[in-house]
Formats: structure tokens, C-alpha cells, sequence
């Protein structure tokens, strides 16, 4: 008769349990998988089939017994380490929100403003826009695989270990990549704001040589027109900007891990 020790049995699912935690994690906070528009359950199918198929390439888990405080400890660790990994990618791909946000709001579009399903809350219409056209080319430039290969290698450079997990020089880095944000997100409406600007200022000599002119009749559309021309001509290359922007999220994924790792 075969016998089953529970530390065998504990092991057994924990080669599992503790892939499944991590993965689980990172898909609620990435790009796309973390959108309330998904449902729970696909979330947990899709981390449940990712834990699968990676599990027997990962390196050994380590035999904890369920229940026990270095259990609850190792249960935290994976959720903030795979937390971490989806919200890097999501806070590098915000810029183009951000951007969107900062253009409406120069095109005279601040009061259009729609219910945004990704972030959950109120945003202006060009911004939910830009964002939906970024997830889009966020998956047709297999993003979304990138993370999934992140989450796999994640194991290697940041085991599941009691004694291993981020450190606050992790937490800081992740801060510090928030305010490239804003960076970022001025850097992409530059060009659109520019145009705005050249507009704004050719209304204003506009208004002194004239002063019988309807400010109000002549900007408004004006400024729409131009915005919207700016923005068609800036489309073409929206596609290498989240190219570029993956890269970088990519990168700062890599950091958090190895930051995580070096000690």
C-alpha cells in the first residue's frame, strides 16, 4: 500500500500554489489582464493554465507546511512580487493617458468625459481613446507574452524563498518610475501641444489686431481642427512610442527583480 507523508503532499501542491500566487498577482495588476472588464474567473483560469505550464520548468519550491506564519509570509511575498511586475508595465503605459488627458484638456475637450473601464474612474474622452488604442498595441506587439515570459524568469532571479523578497529600495524604484509619468506623458503630447501653442498664440495677435472677433466662435473649433490634424499625423508612429514604452517597462520589471535578488 503506497503511503503519502503530508510534507510530501504539502510539496506537492506548493510546486503549484506558489507559481499560481505569483502569476495570479501580476495579471491583476498588468495591462489588459487587470481591466475590470474581465472577469475574476477568467483571470484565475488563465493564471491556473500559466502555472501549469510553466511549473515543471521552475526551480524546486521549498517545503513549507500550509498554515504556519512562514506560509502566510511566502503567500505575501508572491503577491508582491507579482504585483509588482504587472504594475511597472502598467505605470510606463499610463503616460499615454496621461498625454491624451493633458491634449483634451488643451483642445477645449475637458468637459467630454467618459467612464474609462481599465482605470475605473472618469477621464476625458481623447484620453480613454489613446488608452484603448495603447492596450490595443500593447497586444499586437506581444506585450502581453513579454510579461507572461517576465513572470517565468521572475522565478530564477527572485525564488520562492522565506528568506528572499523585495526590498524597499524595490518599493523606491517603483515610486521613482511614477514620476517618469509625467516625463513621458509631456514628451508624447509635445507635438500635438506645440501645434496648440503656435495656435494660441496666432489667436492672441489675432484678438489685439481685430478685437470685434468672436474669440469663443473662431478658437474653439480652430483649436479642435488643429488638435485633431496634429493627432492624425502623430498616429502613424504610436506604434513604436509603446513599442518603446514596453521596452521600458520591460526594463524596469527587470530591475525590480534584480533588485529583489541581490541579496
Amino acid at each position: 500500500m503506497i503511503h503519502f507523508t503530508s510534507t510530501q503532499i504539502e510539496t506537492w501542491i506548493g510546486a503549484f500554489f506558489w507559481p499560481f500566487v505569483r502569476v495570479l498577482a501580476m495579471l491583476s495588476a498588468a495591462p489588459v489582464f487587470g481591466m475590470g472588464s474581465v472577469p475574476v474567473l477568467l483571470r484565475v483560469g488563465l493564471a491556473v493554465l500559466v502555472s501549469v505550464a510553466i511549473a515543471p520548468a521552475l526551480p524546486a519550491m521549498p517545503p513549507v507546511q500550509f498554515g504556519t506564519v512562514t506560509a502566510w509570509m511566502l503567500l505575501l511575498q508572491q503577491l508582491l512580487v507579482g504585483g509588482a511586475i504587472g504594475l511597472a508595465m502598467t505605470l510606463i503605459l499610463s503616460a499615454v493617458q496621461l498625454a491624451g488627458g493633458v491634449v483634451g484638456l488643451q483642445m477645449g475637450m475637458g468637459f467630454a468625459t467618459l467612464f474609462d473601464p481599465v482605470q475605473g474612474v472618469q477621464v476625458t474622452s481623447l484620453a480613454s481613446f489613446l488608452n484603448m488604442i495603447t492596450l490595443l498595441l500593447f497586444l499586437a506587439v506581444n506585450g502581453h507574452l513579454v510579461l507572461l515570459a517576465v513572470i517565468a524568469r521572475s522565478f530564477s532571479l527572485l525564488p520562492v524563498a522565506p528568506n528572499l523578497g523585495l526590498v524597499a529600495q524595490t518599493w523606491h524604484t517603483l515610486a521613482q518610475a511614477g514620476t517618469t509619468i509625467f516625463s513621458l506623458g509631456l514628451a508624447l503630447s509635445a507635438p500635438v501641444l506645440g501645434v496648440l501653442l503656435i495656435a494660441n498664440l496666432g489667436l492672441g495677435v489675432l484678438t489685439k489686431l481685430a478685437p470685434q472677433l468672436n474669440l469663443f466662435a473662431i478658437g474653439f473649433p480652430m483649436f479642435f481642427i488643429l488638435g485633431f490634424l496634429a493627432l492624425y499625423l502623430v498616429m502613424p508612429v504610436m506604434q513604436n512610442v509603446v513599442q518603446h514604452l514596453v521596452d521600458v517597462g520591460l526594463s524596469l520589471s527587470s530591475q525590480v527583480l534584480q533588485q529583489g535578488g541581490a541579496r
